[in-house]
């Protein structure tokens, strides 16, 4: 008997844990959908040369879609990794991912404002923030996980790498703010870069051989 309702008690778990899963895939599909809403086609006169111009025109929204495309990719495969991770799901748990959820959805907004308004610093750092905030909400989510032990097949180590690179995303996007008013929005955005790194640097400062952490974040 103990038996039976161990194991109803984790196909419940499990349940509970592929439903939060589903919504949160269906916000990240949402939020990188309108992403390409936000680049129009070109209403122009029939003409080769003022379609080109058009076109043209358009090469800041399409700059800042490809970035925020590959920004929220990261985030939804670090959240896909992480919670195929998890053993259950708890209130603070999915409360931390809602706050995730509602920054990631807000996503678009501010890579509109990037591509509209190319070449404004506070068009950038509002974008900086979204993301910067996005991967903080990220980062409190695994100290959640960890703290009330949902996590499972991760040593302490591989636990130390994926924070420090937890903490290591939201610093990048919050010192590009100064780089894009003291230097350039074209070398904020580049400073951006590092965040592909991010996961390779935490595990050498822990020691971890890179084959054995998956980052939980973008």
């Amino acid at each position: 008997m103990d038996d039976r309702a161990k194991l109803s008690g984790e196909a419940a778990a499990r349940r509970q844990l592929d439903r939060v899963g589903a919504f949160s895939d269906g916000v990240f599909a949402v939020a990188i959908t309108l992403l390409v809403l936000n680049i129009e086609v070109p209403d122009v006169p029939n003409n080769e040369d003022r379609l080109a111009d058009a076109l043209n025109d358009l090469v800041p929204d399409l700059q800042a879609y490809f970035i925020a495309f590959a920004v929220i990719g990261l985030f939804w495969f670090g959240h896909h990794v992480a919670w195929s991770r998890f053993t259950a799901t708890t209130r603070p748990l999915v409360w931390a991912n809602l706050l995730l959820l509602s920054l990631i959805a807000l996503m678009p907004f501010t890579t509109a404002l990037m591509g509209k308004y190319d070449g404004l610093s506070v068009a950038v750092i509002a974008y900086a923030v979204n993301v910067g905030l996005a991967a903080l909400a990220d980062t409190f989510l695994d100290r959640i996980a960890y703290r009330e032990g949902l996590v499972e097949d991760l040593s302490p180590a591989e636990i130390r790498a994926q924070m420090i690179a937890g903490w290591l995303r939201p610093a990048i996007f919050f010192l590009s703010i100064p780089i894009a008013l003291g230097v350039s929005v074209l070398a904020a955005q580049l400073f951006w870069l590092l965040l592909f790194v991010t996961p390779r640097i935490a595990r050498r400062l822990v020691g971890v051989a890179p084959a054995a952490a998956q980052s939980g974040g973008p």
